[in-house]
């Protein structure tokens, strides 16, 4: 790429991010509420005060008796600035005791919304620089934003974004790096610090990410092992921050707060279970969850294609290599997890733990999107739009909602139970497709009708929820963005609606900014 197309490239991608962080602060919701996030979210304000203990819940006791979360440190030190935004900005209020755990949960509530916007921008650079072109990489930089589960956990504190932010910058800058022949080509150096940048990241939230980084570093190819110094550093340090932290809390750094769910006996989910629940169950599959992944099929084979006359790939040596090397991840991602105890990932929106690889397979979307036919521009209208209806759902009603509505929390069996959920996985009947977009139109029509829940109910609060017993009765006819969750508060409707419709008017205006950006490439390239 010529330094000009380099740099429009980069103006689109800015104007992507930009445009996803507007749409991610209009459908945020505002809350902290999963055990895992909850417990991530203590550990972040634990370090701003100097230690590593946190409140029971998805915690491990330590030998000197202490409460530490079983995950890693990563995304609490990446979010430590937006925890201490949060807190100031609570004194500063001088609001109650239980508002200001609110208000901290609302703020760094938004923290994967940038993260999720910044990985959009990086896919869309990514799938240029590789070879695809503008309109085609805006597409699938759409349709993996806003038609998968990815939009589910830009509203949440899980992990997953970053997991998969890290995956993609390893994979993407691997394959650039694999570019050049005997000779270092300007660029090389760049592409291969941020691979290694990719894969800490990746293992610094989470261990297990270890061999999915290595599969994505497997881009870089075989043919210069000095390419390989620079991004196997980045994997060292994150195993090796992950060490000190286990080290820290539990005296021992092979010992992390995953206890037996960390050892080879938490492998015992048959394959071919696994295989059926991530990709084809009514409760998991990423093929109902994810339709448009199926476009990359038909993207990896162009990737892989040779040009006419010719043995080398029509475009290029990275696209190839990223190619496989996606194949590759995804593979190891399916055996990984396709055998886990809790292949799920419950409490969660569709299939969780495929998440961090899902850009990885969207970069071949963008290549089958190049030059597409008018059939299969239809196809992936149609896969995209039905994508996002399913997706709409899991955005407008929070999941813990549907667990509540359906029965399956509070748990009534062991996560180990092999009837855990079971309904909910395999029985499409008590699909959470189903039954969020049957919650969503329930409480449309209802505060339609002037029927919004209210807020206040007295009784004993859930410190993990930070709400009532009655609250959260209440909350089952709630829509899962903040502006309504304030109204449902108290707060004054009509400042809460003016800023809606502002944001929903800047997320237009920057939409459009990004689509215009895109064009003028486009025409450019022409």
């Amino acid at each position: 790429m010529s330094a000009a197309v380099t740099a429009a490239t980069g103006r689109t991608a800015r104007r992507i991010a930009l445009a996803a962080l507007v749409v991610f602060a209009l459908t945020g919701g505002g809350r902290v509420t999963g055990s895992d996030e909850v417990t991530m979210l203590d550990l972040s304000r634990a370090l701003l005060h100097g230690h590593l203990d946190v409140p029971p819940g998805a915690t491990l006791d330590g030998p000197d008796g202490r409460h530490y979360t079983k995950n890693t440190a990563g995304q609490a030190v990446l979010a430590l600035p937006l925890a201490a935004l949060a807190e100031l900005g609570a004194r500063a209020a001088h609001l109650p005791s239980a508002r200001t755990e609110l208000g901290v949960r609302f703020i760094v509530s938004f923290f994967n919304g940038l993260v999720t916007a910044i990985l959009l921008g990086v896919f869309y650079a990514l799938a240029r620089r590789l070879g695809a072109g503008p309109g085609a990489a805006l597409g699938a930089s759409a349709l993996l934003g806003f038609t998968t589960p990815l939009w589910f956990y830009a509203k949440s504190f899980m992990s997953e974004p970053l997991e998969a932010l890290g995956l993609l910058l390893a994979l993407g800058n691997a394959a650039l790096a694999s570019a050049g022949g005997a000779q270092e080509r300007p660029g090389e150096r760049r592409a291969q610090r941020l691979a290694a940048l990719g894969a800490f990241v990746a293992i610094a939230v989470k261990p297990s990410m270890v061999l999915l980084a290595l599969a994505a570093l497997s881009a870089l190819g075989a043919k210069r092992v000095q390419r390989w110094i620079v991004p196997l550093a980045g994997v060292a340090l994150g195993l090796a921050a992950e060490a000190a932290y286990n080290f820290a809390c539990f005296g021992n750094a092979l010992h992390s707060g995953y206890g037996a769910q960390a050892s080879l006996g938490a492998f015992s989910t048959p394959l071919f279970v696994g295989l059926y629940g991530l990709l084809v169950s009514s409760g998991k599959g990423v093929l109902w969850f994810a339709p448009a992944v199926v476009l990359a099929v038909p993207g990896f084979v162009g990737m892989r294609r040779p040009r006419a006359h010719s043995h080398e790939p029509r475009h290029g040596l990275p696209a190839r290599n990223a190619a496989r090397a996606a194949l590759v991840a995804c593979a190891v991602a399916l055996a990984e997890f396709g055998t886990f105890q809790h292949w799920a990932g419950d409490g969660s929106w569709g299939p969780r733990f495929l998440v961090p690889v899902l850009p990885l397979a969207f970069l071949a979307v963008a290549f089958a999107l190049e030059g597409a036919s008018r059939a299969r521009r239809r196809v992936a209208w149609a896969l995209g739009l039905a994508g996002l209806v399913v997706t709409l759902g899991g955005v407008g009603i929070h999941f813990g909602a549907e667990m509540r509505q359906v029965g399956d929390y509070p748990y009534t069996r062991a996560l180990d139970d092999p009837h855990f959920m079971e309904a909910s996985h395999f029985n499409p009947r008590y699909s959470p497709i189903a039954v969020h977009w049957q919650m969503l139109s329930r409480n449309l029509a209802a505060q339609l009708h002037g029927q919004a829940p209210r807020l206040g109910h007295a009784g004993a609060v859930d410190p993990r929820l930070g709400i009532s017993t009655g609250d959260q009765r209440a909350l089952l006819g709630a829509i899962d963005v903040w502006w309504l969750y304030a109204r449902y508060a108290g707060l004054p409707a009509v400042p809460l609606a003016l800023a809606a419709v502002l944001l929903l008017a800047a997320a237009i205006a920057t939409i459009v900014l990004a689509r215009r950006a895109a064009a003028a490439e486009e025409s450019r390239a022409a």
